[in-house]
């Protein structure tokens, strides 16, 4: 009888730590409950985004297929879709022309990207917009969590750190003045040249007004498409010394989006996501053609401006065969510095920078240059034939800002007409 019992007593040993072995390889005891996040009875395919509880339903305010759809097929027409093509992949474009350029920049903070990206996408949703560290409950501003870049944005020409606020400085990291693009310059013989600045002008200082400087081949003022946030601000233009200068205007509190995403037009072309300004808004309170009203008179500036530095000599004009016209800088000296003359000669000068990029056989990165072309100037009869002043190449300048700034100063107008009324102001009094 005990050896009976004595073995109904090992039986029971067996069981039991076979099954704590058992119960040990699948999990251990359960945690405290974690905070409800149960989708609503549609999931994120909900149909109008109210009914998904905690997790979900600040996403789902957005993130319906019917919402989501309409927001894409809207910023399909947008200029970002279709002007922005990743065809621009190269190392000093990519930062903007291109999805992964953009992440990269904002994502360490660099200047530029490390190198061309010949396979990127053009910009999309999740280029402006990220997915994490929403604090929906606790933030008084809940929109500008969703955007990519909030806080003060380093300006790419002279790495000075401004903030536009939180819902511009996404749109701001591209939509200023370029800066360098032409980090390296080589003579005939390949020769690098270190001491090549193609921006030598910036900042551009009032004080020097009147000195006599040169403006060589290779440098440029390289505005560019983009200067939008720097007009908006009223920063960076040329301020003639003596002169007075209002940076700010009646919309100068305005968000980008407060224009460029207002209401969505009737036919569903302008306005919301086509970023794209719906201009019967604006109409409701400015009237109508307000807008191309105020582009008008600062064109009409521009135009002038254009004249006033061609009748100098110190641009050109070109008619194109659509009839348009246009007005250049033209260089009062070569590449190495030497003064052009305003006669043909059979003298060479360093004429005009070409492409000679490499790729770095060890590291794969792409290696920018430009070889300098010696030629005779066949531009000689375009040349001023003198050094330019300080005061003249603020006048330039300004005309690259507002030229540059496709808006045609609309964004903000006040400052435009001033910089462009003073330059004219200047090239007639000197």
């Amino acid at each position: 009888m005990k050896q009976f019992n004595f073995l109904r007593f090992m039986l029971a040993l067996l069981v039991m730590a076979s099954f704590a072995l058992t119960s040990c390889t699948k999990e251990g005891p359960a945690g405290p409950a974690g905070k409800d996040g149960v989708d609503g009875t549609d999931g994120l395919n909900g149909s109008d985004g109210t009914d998904g509880v905690a997790g979900t339903a600040s996403c789902l305010v957005c993130h319906t297929k019917v919402n989501m759809d309409a927001k894409q097929a809207e910023y399909q027409l947008s200029k970002h879709f279709t002007g922005n093509t990743s065809a621009r992949f190269g190392k000093y474009c990519a930062r903007c022309h291109t999805s992964e350029g953009y992440l990269e920049v904002t994502g360490n903070g660099a200047l530029g990207v490390m190198n061309d990206i010949p396979n990127a996408t053009r910009v999309n949703c999740t280029t402006c917009h990220k997915h994490t560290g929403f604090d929906f409950e606790n933030s008084a501003d809940t929109v500008s969590l969703i955007m990519r870049v909030t806080d003060p944005v380093t300006l790419v020409y002279n790495s000075e750190s401004v903030d536009f606020g939180a819902l511009n400085n996404t749109c701001v990291t591209c939509h200023q003045i370029r800066g360098m693009t032409t980090p390296k310059v080589s003579d005939t013989t390949g020769t690098p040249d270190p001491t090549f600045v193609q921006l030598p002008y910036f900042p551009l200082d009032n004080a020097l007004e009147n000195t006599a400087v040169q403006f060589k081949v290779g440098q440029s003022f390289s505005v560019h498409d983009g200067n939008q946030a720097n007009l908006f601000k009223g920063i960076y233009g040329y301020e003639f010394a003596g002169k007075s200068y209002t940076s700010t205007w009646t919309h100068s509190d305005n968000n980008c989006v407060t224009c460029h995403m207002n209401e969505l037009s009737a036919d569903g072309t302008r306005g919301g996501h086509t970023l794209l300004v719906n201009e019967e808004k604006c109409a409701e309170c400015h009237g109508a053609d307000i807008i191309a009203q105020i582009q008008d008179e600062v064109d009409f500036l521009r135009v002038q401006l254009g004249e006033a530095l061609v009748a100098k000599k110190l641009f050109k004009k070109a008619t194109n065969n659509e009839g348009i016209v246009s007005y250049s800088a033209v260089q009062s000296h070569d590449y190495y510095g030497n003064l052009f003359p305003t006669t043909a000669t059979s003298t060479r000068f360093g004429v005009s920078l070409t492409n000679s990029n490499t790729v770095d056989p060890k590291t794969g990165l792409v290696v920018y240059n430009s070889i300098v072309k010696a030629d005779v100037d066949a531009a000689w009869a375009t040349r001023i034939g003198r050094d330019w002043t300080y005061g003249e190449l603020g006048a330039a300048y300004n005309y690259g800002y507002i030229n540059s700034e496709l808006s045609k100063g609309i964004h903000n107008p006040t400052y435009a007409k001033q910089l462009l009324q003073t330059s004219i102001e200047y090239l007639n009094a000197h």
